[in-house]
């Protein structure tokens, strides 16, 4: 779970990782009581869509090269 947070919140940004680790927590909990299941898959599913809609992550920064 530590790779999907780190990913999810962007790599190197403190803030980004504390907002992903609240959300991959509360999103998981929620899983793991409506379709325990699946709770697994949801959270790698959010983190794929995370890295489709922002491939840097929630806070993350573009880096660029010069």
């Amino acid at each position: 779970m530590a790779l999907v947070v780190l990913v999810i919140g962007g790599l190197g940004s403190i803030a980004g990782t504390f907002v992903a680790s609240l959300t991959i927590g509360i999103v998981e909990t929620f899983c793991r009581f409506l379709v325990p299941e699946l709770s697994l898959f949801v959270v790698f599913g959010l983190m794929a869509v995370v890295l489709i809609v922002k491939p840097n992550g929630l806070l993350g920064r573009q880096v660029v090269k010069h």
